[in-house]
């Protein structure tokens, strides 16, 4: 049984299979079917009406929340090539000591993931174009968050390995021969997808049941905000991010770091359902295993000391623990293990990313002022006070500080930031004996470019 799909898979068969509950998760039957006739006998089926495309969308997100790399890895394993996370035990030394191979499932994982919500989305963005019985206005819905999620994992795709294939279509014929695109190619298709989806999305949660666990304009515009930081546009950064920081009808910080990851908390513009057993996959994965009692992912002696002294985020959002009588701390934003529970749900993205958006734009920008209130917004529930930078250089480190804390071990924000701001080596390189710049993009999957012999290796790979 395969658990990805690979880019010879033909997604008008998953978008079915998402309709009939065949996930590709968690079917026996491999999903390919290169028979022309019998895809577009497919098509007609899934888009005929309105009701199976709600099914081929909702299973996009359901692709998303169970595969590991949306569930936790995402979170874990770019931590451990940055110096946020360590691990106990061996299993993840290729990530912590950047010595990663072509041949490493994690990688492989990490890549086919994303192709593959992907593959979905273009199915259903290509079905809708001749979709029948549907308004204009739910083609636009469906269509808009199929985008945002393309736009969602190509962002993902993009930052750990550089080029890679743009694959808009699900023609098997040019998937499978496809070479790696420019970056700034696949930041254009992110952006206007992403566009897209903000002018198509409701500005609501309804349709969701009032919970925030779909797409919605928001979160579109907080990606879109993310992405024009990461481009270097600080003006459309801190204009898309203003839009949300001032949408206090739906967005708020609350004052307790215990509300931030609950399950529809006000800090949330976009978050993940539990598991059928009502566990999020991060917390199950992260938090100590009940049976043993040891957390296998902790922090690192360097973000361990990171913290400032009385900040209550390090008492709020890690735990100590001893093992072999060491202690650690490891991250513990999630804490509920118990099986039925919905009471935290995983949060893609929040508010405070927001702030922190904002104030580096804006110390870009030279509002010097407008950037520390903005970090104050972020301290101030921390029990921390102002932050003492008062000038570009000194305020850009200020920024750093905080979204290391803040953001410490969610959705490999660290190695980013670190790899955005051509900090990596600055900062990686005097405690980490095997660093090299290599390391700064993971290596193409050697599976992969056996099925595609168009795709190049990144430097320092085989």
């Amino acid at each position: 049984m395969k658990t990805h799909i690979n880019q010879h898979t033909n997604l008008s068969v998953l978008a079915l299979a998402v309709f009939i509950g065949l996930l590709a998760l968690s079917s026996c039957k491999k999903l390919v079917d290169n028979d022309p006739s019998r895809t577009q006998l497919l098509d007609e089926e899934v888009y005929k009406d309105s009701a199976t495309v709600k099914s081929a969308v909702a299973g996009l997100y359901s692709t998303l929340s169970y595969t590991s790399p949306y569930k936790y890895s995402l979170s874990t394993l770019p931590g451990f090539s940055a110096d946020e996370l360590r691990f106990i035990g061996s299993s993840q030394d290729a990530f912590i000591n950047n010595a990663l191979r072509s041949d490493n499932a994690d990688v492989a994982r990490l890549w086919s993931a994303p192709y593959q919500t992907i593959y979905g989305c273009n199915s259903i963005i290509e079905g809708l174009q001749s979709g029948t019985n549907m308004t204009d206005q739910f083609k636009n819905q469906a269509m808009g968050e199929a985008r945002f999620i393309r736009a969602l994992g190509y962002f993902y795709l993009v930052n750990l390995f550089g080029d890679v294939p743009l694959v808009i279509t699900t023609d098997v014929m040019v998937n499978t021969s496809k070479g790696r695109d420019p970056v700034a190619t696949i930041y254009n298709q992110i952006l206007n997808d992403l566009k897209f989806a903000q002018a198509n999305l409701r500005e609501d949660y309804s349709v969701s049941g009032g919970e925030r666990t779909r797409a919605n304009k928001w979160a579109a515009t907080a990606l879109l905000a993310r992405t024009q930081l990461y481009l270097g546009n600080w003006t459309e950064a801190e204009s898309e991010a203003t839009s949300l920081i001032e949408n206090t009808a739906l967005f708020g910080l609350p004052g307790d770091l215990s509300d931030v990851f609950e399950a529809n908390s006000r800090e949330a513009i976009l978050q993940f359902h539990n598991d059928l057993n009502g566990i999020t996959g991060y917390a199950t994965e992260v938090l100590p295993n009940p049976v043993e009692g040891t957390a296998r992912y902790i922090y690192s002696p360097q973000l361990e000391t990171a913290f400032e002294s009385g900040d209550l985020r390090k008492a709020t959002w890690s735990a100590p623990i001893d093992y072999n009588g060491t202690s650690y701390r490891y991250p513990a934003k999630y804490k509920d293990l118990e099986s039925g529970s919905n009471s935290e749900y995983y949060t893609i993205f929040r508010l405070a990313e927001q702030y922190l958006i904002r104030a580096e734009a804006r110390v870009r920008r030279d509002n010097i002022s407008g950037a520390q209130a903005d970090l104050l917004a972020i301290r101030e529930r921390a029990d921390l006070g102002p932050t003492p930078a008062n000038d570009q250089p000194s305020l850009l480190l200020a920024v750093e500080q905080e979204r290391r804390i803040e953001l410490n071990a969610e959705w490999g924000h660290r190695w980013f930031d670190l790899k955005r701001t051509n900090r990596a080596t600055a900062v990686l390189g005097p405690i980490k004996t095997t660093w090299n710049s290599n390391a700064l993009l993971y290596p193409i999957p050697s599976g992969q470019r056996l099925l595609n012999r168009s795709l190049t290796q990144n430097q320092g790979y085989n």
